[in-house]
């Protein structure tokens, strides 16, 4: 299968979360990518999509994009279009991309975000839900030394209140055990292409005894509940995602519903019981095993070759 991938190649090189492009890397390993767009040799700025994709000689089955209304005349070309999302809790921003680019297949890598939209029946688009995955060979056993007992990771903001809660109470847990911030780079990094942030994070993770972790304002599974237990040295504690699609049997739960006390007894407990902790890294790897980007390609896959049989179909009759 033939696939283009447009994507502003300076957003390609320099966005810190790289998960979206991991995705399309395992891709290429079973399909034939073409990466394109703006500020890529092969395509020219000023001109329509169309005009690019016919100097390109080349038969392509789809389009996947990333932020497509940057694109001149996207919505006129003559392939599939598709797109993908890691958020789509920004409706109006959302709805305005997919109807403005003409995408009719939707990737969500969030279950409460695609059965949210698919609840809009939005005529002619098709919302499938694939997990957010993490690479494998980043978030793994780097078989070093533990230094801490907690760490919190990951931007602090009112996006995600129980990360924000967990800095208060890291202020009392830091009186018995060791604790880490492991601070923020920042979203738009000019060597994030080389996953070097994303590499220190995992180090970080693989020193660490409990990672905290918070599914933020729209009860969502993200990276983080992939990207800890793939490590496999650490356990998740968090509050739990609101589809309950998988078995999160592997997080430590705690909630903001919870008093401080009753979570500061919960993360210690697991501290205190090495046992206990131990069960739910080996629970955490059982369930990472199941979405690394290798799964994430094949299902991408599949589902573009369902989409495509489908509209073949319907264009036949």
């Amino acid at each position: 299968m033939n696939i283009l991938y447009l994507v502003n190649k300076n957003t390609y090189l320099s966005k810190m979360s790289r998960v979206r492009f991991h995705g399309i890397n395992a891709l290429e390993k079973i399909s034939n990518i073409t990466y394109s767009g703006i500020g890529w040799d092969n395509y020219d700025n000023k001109s329509s999509v169309q005009k690019n994709i016919d100097k390109m000689n080349i038969k392509f089955d789809i389009v996947i994009v990333y932020k497509p209304l940057d694109l001149i005349e996207l919505k006129k070309i003559k392939i599939p279009k598709c797109i993908r999302y890691n958020e789509m809790y920004d409706v109006l921003g959302t709805l305005k991309e997919i109807y403005e680019s003409g995408c009719k297949l939707v990737i969500c890598h969030h279950l409460n975000d695609c059965e949210k939209y698919q609840n809009m029946n939005i005529k002619n688009v098709k919302f499938v839900y694939i997990g957010h995955c993490a690479e494998k060979t980043i978030f793994k056993n780097y078989n070093i030394d533990k230094k801490y007992d907690i760490l919190l990771a990951g931007n602090i903001s009112k996006h995600y209140p129980l990360r924000e809660r967990f800095v208060k109470l890291l202020r009392k847990l830091k009186k018995k055990y060791k604790c880490h911030i492991h601070p923020h780079p920042g979203y738009d990094l000019k060597d994030a292409h080389t996953n070097r942030y994303l590499k220190e994070m995992a180090i970080a993770i693989n020193k660490s005894r409990i990672v905290l972790a918070d599914t933020g304002l729209p009860r969502s599974r993200y990276g983080k509940y992939l990207e800890i237990p793939m490590c496999g040295t650490s356990a998740l504690c968090g509050d739990l995602p609101d589809d309950m699609a998988d078995d999160y049997s592997y997080v430590i739960e705690v909630n903001n519903s919870m008093t401080d006390k009753e979570i500061i007894d919960k993360i210690s407990y697991y501290l205190v019981n090495e046992d206990k902790r131990l069960e739910k890294v080996k629970k955490g790897i059982e369930f990472s095993n199941n979405y690394t980007q290798e799964h994430y390609a094949q299902r991408l896959l599949k589902e573009i070759n369902n989409y495509l049989l489908l509209s073949n179909s319907n264009n036949s009759l």
